[in-house]
């Protein structure tokens, strides 16, 4: 496959710690770097790509023959950039959320539908190890017929209820959704709130028939806060403990499959295949895992329990 030609608007630390490291493992080819730092942008230029960076996408945009560009950096200064960067003509690939708010991510989802260009957000847990372990045995038929899916995602403390749901607990609201293969139809939300840290119970209901749990908090420690997921099946289960372990419990016998590194690796945690899966989406004109289309899903399940609304909540029409 042609390398996809790219560019990168930001060269923070969150980019070089995550999506540049993991640009090796995809048929991508880095053009250029902008940023509004030159030092940074030079630095991160010479080190993953040909050297040559910007301090003006604009410019960049004019001198550079690209096919799409990443855009790495908050979601609040990241909106016009993508708005912008798809109304030049190019497809943009971005990390989570893919907005600061469900109504910002309906605006970039009509955005990319009427400049006819993909969008797609790195949800990439989608893509680990563990998660891409777990979907192929419920394709199995001695699996059966999701019944229950259990996430739990806990964290240190945040700044603010809402940027730990919008930063942290987004990924578990995503993979509720993208492991049940399902949307959820109605939720019901209970949330406690001390010291300005808050825990939540979300109760699920999905479209598919399956019901689901999430235990999200930020009342715990940063040094453990991997991922614990129990999915189970009408004869089996998983339980994914992080992103690469995976145990599979069955009638016949048990299977349990691990990575020991307890370092971020771009095969492990997803990088490398989700920024895969974009390139391979745009050279099949097909819609990727994970573009901006499917994540308005998980943006409204964000949203429903950003409310905190007592009850069931549907989300259905």
């Amino acid at each position: 496959m042609e390398p996809l030609r790219i560019g990168f608007l930001g060269a923070g630390g969150f980019a070089r710690h995550t999506i540049y490291p993991a640009l090796h493992l995809a048929p991508v080819a880095l053009q250029a770097v902008c940023d509004a730092d030159e030092e940074r942008a030079k630095d991160a230029a010479g080190k993953f790509g040909t050297g040559r960076y910007y301090t003006d996408r604009h410019e960049m945009f004019e001198k550079e023959a690209l096919e799409a560009v990443i855009i790495c950096m908050g979601p609040d200064p990241r909106q016009p950039l993508v708005l912008d960067t798809l109304a030049a003509g190019y497809h943009v690939f971005v990390p989570k959320p893919p907005a600061p708010s469900l109504a910002g991510t309906l605006e970039l989802a009509e955005a990319s539908e009427k400049h006819g260009k993909t969008l797609m957000v790195n949800f990439q847990r989608r893509f680990s190890r563990g998660v891409r372990g777990a979907k192929e045995i419920m394709q199995t038929e001695s699996f059966g017929q999701l019944t229950q899916l259990f996430c739990s995602f806990c964290s240190g403390a945040y700044p603010t209820v809402k940027s730990y749901l919008l930063d942290f607990a987004i990924h578990h609201f995503d993979l509720a959704r993208h492991i049940a293969g399902a949307d959820a139809k109605e939720i019901a939300v209970f949330h406690n709130e001390v010291d300005g840290q808050g825990a939540f119970a979300v109760a699920l209901e999905y479209t598919n028939g399956a019901v689901g749990n999430l235990q999200l908090t930020s009342q715990r420690l940063w040094q453990r806060n991997y991922d614990h997921i129990e999915i189970t099946g009408q004869h089996e289960y998983i339980v994914l403990d992080g992103l690469w372990g995976v145990q599979h419990f069955t009638q016949s016998g048990n299977t349990f499959t691990s990575n020991f590194s307890d370092e971020r690796n771009g095969e492990l945690t997803g990088d490398g295949m989700s920024l895969t899966e974009f390139v391979n989406a745009i050279r099949e004109d097909r819609e990727p895992v994970s573009s901006i289309h499917d994540c308005v899903g998980s943006m409204r399940l964000y949203d429903a329990v950003l409310q905190r609304k007592k009850g069931v909540i549907s989300l259905v029409d």
